[in-house]
């Protein structure tokens, strides 16, 4: 019979760490390695434990969920599975959470069941990404900044863009110079060739094509 799978709790309300716990350690294949309040306890302790799985929330004191996820990837690569759960469902906080290597972004409304299954699921290589957090990883751009690389492809200049959008020429070469970060590109050319790519610019190109039929 194989070792069951050793899970680390982390989070600073008592009530939902000792009710998962308890819940957790009724799963014949499930061992709680240890629980923890405080995450820089847990950075002093978990070289001593064996966990394969650690369960984490983000709003803590003196460190957050993502700055403790961060350094125990870097420390453990993916020899150790992450899995948050927390109670914000902000789609930027998916986004960070998965950046950072989680398997799993669950909500404290999920059921024992949920959590369990993303336990044993991330043990197995899965990753359950929603899909708002898969959709933000194809199109990294905001709605706004989509706006402004639909018309630099249509090569309006920034005082035409400016004008049709309603902001200062200095905000529009702000949101450039966030485009092209975001897409990895070095000029505003590059930028609407990688848009092209990723399929964040195909309703302009149908559009142009139906103006010519």
């Amino acid at each position: 019979m194989p070792d069951p799978i050793g899970v680390v709790l982390l989070d600073d309300h008592p009530l939902v760490l000792e009710g998962l716990k308890t819940r957790l350690e009724k799963e014949p294949d499930i061992a709680v390695a240890g629980t923890f309040a405080d995450p820089r306890d847990l950075l002093a302790q978990i070289d001593a434990i064996q966990a394969d799985v650690i369960v984490l929330d983000i709003s803590m004191p003196y460190l957050n969920g993502f700055e403790l996820g961060h350094r125990l990837k870097e420390r453990y690569g993916h020899a150790l599975k992450m899995i948050v759960l927390s109670g914000f469902t902000y789609d930027e906080f998916y986004h960070r959470a998965y950046e950072i290597g989680a398997h799993a972004y669950l909500s404290k409304q999920s059921t024992y069941a949920q959590i369990i299954n993303a336990i044993r699921q991330c043990v197995m290589g899965y990753a359950l990404v929603p899909e708002k957090a898969m959709n933000r990883a194809l199109d990294p751009l905001t709605p706004t900044e989509r706006e402004v690389l639909r018309r630099v492809a249509e090569e309006k200049t920034n005082k035409e863009i400016a004008r049709e959008l309603a902001m200062s020429q200095r905000t529009v070469e702000y949101h450039l110079t966030s485009i092209t970060g975001k897409l990895g590109a070095k000029t505003r050319i590059g930028a609407v060739a990688r848009g092209y790519e990723l399929g964040l610019l195909g309703a302009v190109r149908d559009s142009a094509a139906e103006e010519e039929r």
